[in-house]
């Protein structure tokens, strides 16, 4: 059997889809972490994961692993966005150039502290963007791993009949 290198995109589906637990359970991790993820940010979310996670009887470690997809790489691209997608939902669109201008020192120093400074004009479409791109992400993220889970034990059972069949004809040859 091939080993995976620990932390690339191959070695996380794997364990995501060997998680102990029914593939409903599993695949609500997922979306609450990514519902946080988008909501939430960086800083607290996988302890708010993990709280929501346990609230709603989902996998734990699913949930924490899926806030990841917002992390220290992504937020310069996702959050201006966030914020961009939001204004456009609030009625009033913030221009990107102005979003990047003014969520320039949060990225340089990215903190709960830098994020609390940036004003209504940014949380408030901040979190209306999340709660869209939030709600979008775990909807498609509960269906596409629930999907995945399902279909790796179907898999596996089948090769365990098929092994448990052959195994039995040789038994009685």
């Amino acid at each position: 059997m091939k080993k995976l290198k620990k932390y690339t995109l191959q070695y996380f589906y794997v364990k995501l889809i060997k998680q102990n637990g029914t593939p409903d359970s599993i695949a609500r991790g997922v979306a609450v972490g990514l519902l946080v993820a988008f909501i939430i940010p960086i800083g607290p979310q996988m302890i708010v994961a993990l709280g929501i996670a346990y609230l709603l009887k989902a996998k734990k470690i699913p949930a924490m692993a899926a806030t990841w997809v917002t992390n220290y790489l992504t937020v310069p691209f996702l959050y201006p966005l966030q914020c961009y997608i939001g204004s456009l939902a609030m009625g009033s669109p913030l221009s990107l150039r102005h979003l990047n201008k003014i969520l320039g020192d949060f990225f340089k120093n990215p903190s709960l502290d830098t994020f609390a400074d940036l004003g209504d004009d940014i949380m408030i479409p901040f979190f209306i963007g999340g709660a869209i791109f939030g709600i979008l992400s775990a909807f498609i993220g509960y269906f596409f791993s629930y999907g995945l889970i399902l279909r790796h034990r179907q898999k596996k059972d089948q090769k365990l009949r098929i092994r448990l069949s052959t195994s039995i004809e040789k038994d009685q040859i």
